[in-house]
């Protein structure tokens, strides 16, 4: 089967384009990972409608079988977890180990292409680097980008259309954590992106020494050089940990200020609710309360976990980016049309050659 052109493909300048087109082939699995995962995790979004059930029950004394029924529905909910969970890791894992071997497999024949000029300009520790780590990387974002990102959005959309139709006058306030959550997002999307690329390039240039100490390690040895190397591998290590703190150090910030954040407006929804049902408005129940307290607490824990999930989008992107500095290098050695060497003769002739050292008198026959 041919083979589309790697840059085609895997296009650095458009990160999130080119990670799409690397799993273009598993849109059915995907779909099913999809709707095996929204059915699985319906009890986050579905139990605190029962439990307002529960809890009215017991405040407006009805009829106790409403108890059992809202009993077996939360069992039965709880139930489908197993199946249905087995259903989704199976569909994701082959889906994402597959774009996982396709990736390792695009990089090797592109490495086995390219000239052996790049080859000599290019450490081989930096194309270790992008085989191994970036490729794990893309790997593990965008699992934990499918698993984290669709619990948050899906519990977002339940609790979103179970308000609207038991309290729709309460939807203006969920809307206000949405673009509170995009502001924090956008000022801190930029800084996430420079310092995941300058751990990148430290990472990067880390694979290079080690690729280069090993392999001198003969010669090091036989002249005495070992402290030598030594100081160079501590100043490289040095540059990667100095990196990975600064990293680190604007993750542990985005955190931070986006719990702090969702929390403020849990503890403004849970107070709001309990007002509004003091007062009478809106034929609020106690049950209700709970309700929307709970799809608050839901919907701020998903739009937290959407925000957490950046860092991680961001280091996939970048390695995205680093695997196609390979993917798209037009410095290949094209062999077609070439003439082929049918045979190699090891003989050397020399005739005419005449030599003279600069300080002798006579040459050199």
């Amino acid at each position: 089967m041919n083979q589309p052109p790697a840059d085609d493909i895997y296009d650095g300048a458009h990160p999130v384009r080119t990670l799409a087109r690397m799993f273009r082939g598993q849109g059915g699995r995907l779909a099913v990972a999809t709707v095996s995962f929204t059915l699985k995790h319906s009890p986050i979004w579905i139990i605190p409608l029962l439990t307002a059930n529960v809890i009215d029950v017991v405040v407006e004394h009805r009829p106790l079988h409403e108890l059992w029924v809202n009993a077996a529905l939360m069992a039965l909910l709880i139930a489908q977890n197993l199946p249905l969970h087995q259903v989704y890791v199976r569909m994701l894992s082959v889906s994402v180990r597959t774009v996982e071997t396709n990736l390792r497999m695009a990089l090797s024949r592109r490495l086995q292409e390219l000239s052996i000029g790049y080859h000599r300009r290019v450490s081989a520790g930096v194309l270790q680097a992008k085989i191994v780590r970036d490729v794990e990387n893309v790997v593990e974002s965008s699992r934990q980008a499918f698993d984290s990102g669709m619990a948050a959005i899906t519990t977002l959309l339940g609790a979103i259309v179970i308000t609207a139709v038991k309290v729709p006058e309460f939807l203006p306030v969920y809307a206000l954590a949405v673009p509170a959550a995009a502001a924090l997002v956008v000022s801190m999307r930029r800084r996430m992106s420079v310092r995941n690329a300058a751990f990148r390039a430290e990472v990067e240039n880390m694979s290079a020494r080690v690729s280069e100490m090993t392999h001198l390690i003969p010669i090091t040895r036989a002249h005495a050089l070992e402290r030598n190397e030594l100081d160079r591998m501590g100043a490289t290590l040095v540059g990667v940990r100095n990196a990975g703190i600064r990293l680190d150090r604007t993750n542990g910030w985005f955190g931070s200020l986006s719990w702090i954040l969702m929390q403020l407006l849990s503890v403004g929804c849970l107070i709001g609710a309990a007002w509004v049902a003091w007062s009478g408005m809106f034929g609020m129940s106690a049950g209700d309360v709970t309700m929307l307290s709970s799809y608050f607490v839901a919907l701020t824990a998903s739009v937290t976990a959407l925000m957490s999930l950046m860092p991680i989008i961001s280091k996939g992107l970048e390695s995205v980016k680093s695997m196609s500095e390979v993917l798209s290098e037009r410095d290949i050695e094209r062999n077609h049309g070439k003439a082929a060497v049918d045979a190699v003769r090891g003989e050397v002739r020399f005739e005419g050659v005449r030599f003279a050292y600069d300080d002798a008198p006579d040459e050199v026959a």
